[in-house]
């Protein structure tokens, strides 16, 4: 199995009941780490996201590259 094969299987099977566009409480969730390292994170641009005015948005893609420690 070849490395994007790999990666197109972990998109597809990891957090499955999880939207394609996630909150910050749940990349906390996903993550297991809390609030201050989440928007820490969020932030110093680790984990890409878009913010609209005061809220964060972040890609369910980019939460699951940086688990794997895939570059984004």
């Amino acid at each position: 199995m070849g490395r994007e094969e790999k990666m197109a299987r972990q998109y597809s099977v990891m957090f499955r009941e999880y939207p394609d566009a996630l909150t910050p409480q749940q990349v906390q969730e996903m993550l297991g780490i809390g609030r201050r390292k989440t928007y820490e994170l969020l932030q110093s641009g680790r984990l890409q996201s878009v913010r609209m005015g005061r809220i964060y948005r972040v890609p369910k893609l980019t939460v699951i590259d940086y688990l794997c420690g895939n570059s984004i």
